[in-house]
């Protein structure tokens, strides 16, 4: 079936009103470029930006180029980096705290040396050290070896959303509460149905309740430890991750803590009615990753237990796309989307406005084969 393109495509004589469901920060992104295009903007959110349930509230978000082999990615990932550069001078506020990121090695780790190749052959800064020298760089820290992309860091999700926030509300967005009918022109919540130019559909977790799309909602812990005991090397301290058992940890040097999690996929699970509760087992593995690693943080206090969901497809990819009835989606980004935002706004932006994307979504269709096929693992 042939997918509708905005029945207003070309019109100048008047600014298209383009609502956008879901303001997490694919939600708060593509508003701010639709601004930037000229559209007036309606963002539904049943809180304020930064605020509730949704996978963008966290205190700390991996930044990474590397993804092995795959140079499509890689560069959507170094333009994204420019464009948060670009929202830091908008902003007027540092978002990305450029610490590098440890790919930790085992032997026979085909990524980690597929991810150090290309980026060097794409001309990007990457390192591989030996266990000396990773404690040479970051004292205290332990690693037999570890590939180094030196274009990761830390964002600071809280400190993104209050300034997109700020920002959105100067440039005039209008702001309505949770959706409750959701169609390719139209939005209902408890003010009644609004007609728009163009919707977009950002929800995250919630995505299902308007749209089909093959995606998973699976339920992730998460464990924050109190790593003040580390000074002022913890601003300095990379994000570092394992493929293999799927932990990585993540500091945030303003908050003196350090989360660890599971990138592997979690039971399914809602958001909506979980109790949110960290089982005692991952809790016990969490911090056995952090003690192998940091061992002076082996008997840190845990300052936050915290359950989010992950919303991502079988092969790990993002879904943007138009569906045959012309609602612009976004969806699938949980896990490794927060990192390309700023890319993904303009592209859903492009895709409302009718406008030739910035990217080939081929790649990116909702109903590509691959959706129906095996779960993939992806490095974190």
């Amino acid at each position: 079936m042939t997918r509708t393109a905005p029945q207003w495509k070309g019109l100048t004589a008047r600014e298209p009103h383009v609502a956008v469901v879901g303001g997490g920060i694919m939600g708060a992104m593509t508003a701010a470029h639709l601004l930037e295009e000229g559209a007036r903007v309606t963002l539904y959110n049943p809180h304020v930006l930064g605020e509730g349930p949704g996978a963008s509230v966290d205190t700390g978000r991996s930044f990474r180029v590397h993804y092995g082999e795959d140079r499509e990615t890689i560069a959507m990932a170094v333009r994204s980096k420019n464009l948060w550069m670009a929202w830091e001078q908008k902003l007027g506020r540092p978002l990305l705290h450029s610490t590098g990121k440890l790919l930790l090695e085992e032997p026979g780790d085909r990524h980690a040396l597929e991810s150090w190749r290309t980026l060097r052959q794409m001309g990007l800064p990457a390192d591989r050290l030996s266990k000396g020298a990773v404690a040479a760089e970051w004292p205290g820290m332990r690693a037999e070896a570890a590939t180094v992309d030196r274009l990761g860091g830390v964002l600071e999700p809280l400190v993104i959303l209050q300034g997109l926030q700020a920002w959105l509300t100067s440039k005039g967005v209008r702001f309505r509460g949770e959706a409750l009918e959701v169609g390719p022109q139209s939005v209902t919540d408890q003010q009644g149905e609004d007609r728009y130019d163009a919707v977009v559909l950002t929800a995250g977790a919630w995505t299902r309740r308007w749209a089909d799309v093959a995606m998973e909602v699976t339920r992730q812990e998460l464990v924050y430890f109190d790593a003040t005991a580390l000074g002022d090397r913890l601003e300095r301290l990379p994000v570092f991750s394992h493929m293999e058992s799927g932990f990585y940890a993540i500091p945030t040097a303003r908050d003196g803590r350090i989360k660890v999690a599971n990138h592997h996929p979690g039971v399914e699970g809602h958001p909506d009615g979980d109790d949110r509760r960290v089982s005692a087992g991952f809790e016990q593995g969490a911090r056995a990753f952090l003690a192998q690693h940091l061992p002076e943080l082996g008997d840190a206090e845990v300052v936050r237990r915290y359950v989010c969901f992950y919303s991502g497809t079988a092969d790990r990819d993002f879904i943007l796309d138009r569906t045959p009835e012309g609602l612009v989606i976004g969806a699938g980004f949980s896990g490794h989307g927060f990192k390309f935002a700023p890319l993904i706004g303009r592209i859903l932006a492009q895709l409302a406005l009718g406008q030739s994307p910035e990217v080939d979504l081929k790649r990116f269709s909702m109903s590509r084969k691959a959706l129906r096929g095996e779960r993939k693992r992806l490095a974190v």
